[in-house]
């Protein structure tokens, strides 16, 4: 199930799509600070800011590692917009 979720991240980041994110959200809701989610990723509180304000794309495997702590499948986390440029949604 995994290889299919970075199979569809892989083709919508291809395609062009626009990509929004669920990860404040989540992580609000699983009640852990910017800081403690980065450590917990191997990345800065700032990388984690700049995902969830839209400022930044995932590469493929820390979308993977987002959706594995959140014990939830990339699809869930992240959401493409299909013809979206990110162009077009700024």
């Amino acid at each position: 199930m995994q290889e299919n979720s970075m199979i569809y991240v892989k083709e919508a980041l291809h395609r062009g799509d626009a990509m929004k994110n669920r990860i404040e959200e989540i992580r609000k809701e699983k009640g852990i600070r910017q800081d403690e989610l980065g450590k917990m990723l191997g990345v800065s509180r700032q990388t984690i800011s700049s995902l969830e304000n839209g400022r930044y794309n995932p590469s493929i495997m820390l979308a993977h590692k987002i959706a594995v702590l959140f014990g939830m499948s990339i699809e869930d986390v992240f959401i493409f917009e299909e013809g979206e440029s990110e162009n077009e949604i700024r």
